[in-house]
């Protein structure tokens, strides 16, 4: 089986991004550098292993409800749609969002009944009825209180605040039967990331494995060395927001791009697992290898 199954080629027209797939979808989003926290972030690396993961696996789409929160250019909710899926709901809480959605929709002919776009917070959102797959890509950079962010990157002091919200709904959200598939980037202490904490919380009956992306985790320390070098007139914050951190979590924390992967209810309380499968379950083009830019994408940089 091919390595990487999209094919992704980029071509820029002006500030707009338009991302071409092997299958024909197409899918339209913003240049990065944009200097615009509500701009739609074009894809990346990260974004691309598990939209290979839906290549390789069409069936997990196939005929299916799908969920895309936090939906920014819509990418995966398009693609599940491109794979034979029933309809995909896109959420984002940025009003610009949906104009993409709508541009997209109708550069593939998918109709506004089978690629719905909403404009909330998914606190509030109402689905009118539970979901066989979500898709998500939440924003996740931990963020000092002292520093904004962008809208699509701030994912609070942990990283994990809007995870905390989507881990909060999924039982409603999702049919016992149904899966979750998240991108994030998340503090590990001794081997785990902190969302494994929120997972055993809100989906205790669901198995939850997360597959470490990068080959090496970046040390926390370097993390916070880039903030205070991005914003020296709030170093004391920074190291404040270090402090609570490491006295919340403990010290010698690392940093790494995972995917985690919530399965199907069951009557026992589901495993939590770690591993280093990214290479056999979405493709070795998608390790992101020590040095690699994207392996530490503090706010105001990457994301």
């Amino acid at each position: 089986m091919a390595d990487d199954l999209t094919g992704l080629r980029d071509r820029r027209e002006g500030e707009i991004v338009v991302h071409t797939f092997a299958n024909g979808l197409t899918v339209t989003a913003e240049v990065s550098w944009k200097k615009d926290r509500l701009r739609i972030l074009p894809l990346t690396r990260l974004q691309g292993a598990l939209l290979n993961y839906l290549m390789r696996e069409p069936s997990r789409a196939a005929g299916r409800l799908v969920f895309e929160p936090f939906a920014g250019s819509g990418a995966f909710g398009f693609m599940a749609l491109a794979l034979g899926a029933r309809r995909a709901d896109l959420l984002d809480i940025n009003p610009r969002a949906q104009r993409f959605h709508r541009a997209t929709a109708a550069a593939n002919g998918f109709s506004p009944q089978v690629a719905r776009s909403f404009t909330g917070d998914l606190r509030d959102f109402t689905a009118a009825e539970p979901y066989d797959l979500i898709l998500a890509n939440p924003p996740f950079l931990p963020t000092p209180g002292c520093v904004t962010g962008t809208l699509n990157s701030n994912g609070g002091p942990d990283g994990n605040t809007l995870l905390d919200v989507l881990l909060a709904r999924l039982p409603g959200l999702l049919r016992p039967e149904g899966e979750a598939l998240v991108i994030l980037y998340q503090l590990v202490q001794g081997g785990a990331p902190l969302a494994a904490r929120g997972a055993r919380t809100h989906v205790p009956d669901r198995p939850v494995e997360f597959t470490l992306l990068q080959n090496r985790p970046v040390a926390f320390a370097r993390y916070v060395e880039a903030y205070e070098l991005q914003h020296p007139r709030e170093r004391d914050g920074i190291r404040r927001w270090r402090d609570e951190l490491e006295t919340a979590y403990g010290p010698g924390m690392t940093l790494a791009h995972c995917v985690m992967h919530i399965g199907p209810r069951g009557e026992a309380p589901g495993p939590v697992t770690v591993r280093r499968n990214v290479a056999e379950k979405f493709g070795s083009a998608f390790v992101v290898a020590e040095g690699d830019p994207d392996s530490l994408p503090v706010d105001g940089r990457r994301r």
